[in-house]
């Protein structure tokens, strides 16, 4: 059998790995479909600022982009919990409100949209 081709069956072997690769991608593919599994949500901007002169701290609501959607934006005054000061600032461009905060603390200010998300606009010591 001299010059017979000993390669034909390289081919189909190569082949078949290359259907389950391709049936293996589809199918996590639709999984990630079916299960929720997806892009990531944009981040919401709306900017916050809050500054400190002598004993008051101040929050300014400057806008931005999702600004439309703020449904509320609360301050909290010594960080996020139970017994911490907070309050809500309007949820318009412009709004600002003063607090008497003596010595250095944390400030979080969040905003909750109307498709009810919440996201943390500030978080900072002053």
């Amino acid at each position: 059998m001299a010059g017979a081709d000993t390669e034909g069956g390289v081919s189909e072997v190569l082949s078949a790995i290359l259907m389950v690769a391709v049936a293996v991608i589809l199918a996590a593919i639709v999984a990630s479909l079916v299960f929720g599994i997806g892009l990531l949500e944009e981040p919401k901007t709306v900017a916050v600022t809050a500054t400190r002169s002598g004993e008051n701290v101040t929050f300014m609501v400057h806008g931005g982009m999702n600004m439309d959607r703020v449904t509320e934006i609360r301050c909290w005054i010594g960080g996020v919990g139970e017994g911490n000061e907070n309050f809500t600032l309007d949820a318009r461009a412009g709004a600002t409100k003063t607090s008497r905060v003596p010595g250095a603390t944390r400030v979080v200010v969040v905003g909750r949209f109307a498709d009810n998300a919440s996201w943390i606009l500030l978080d900072k010591t002053l």
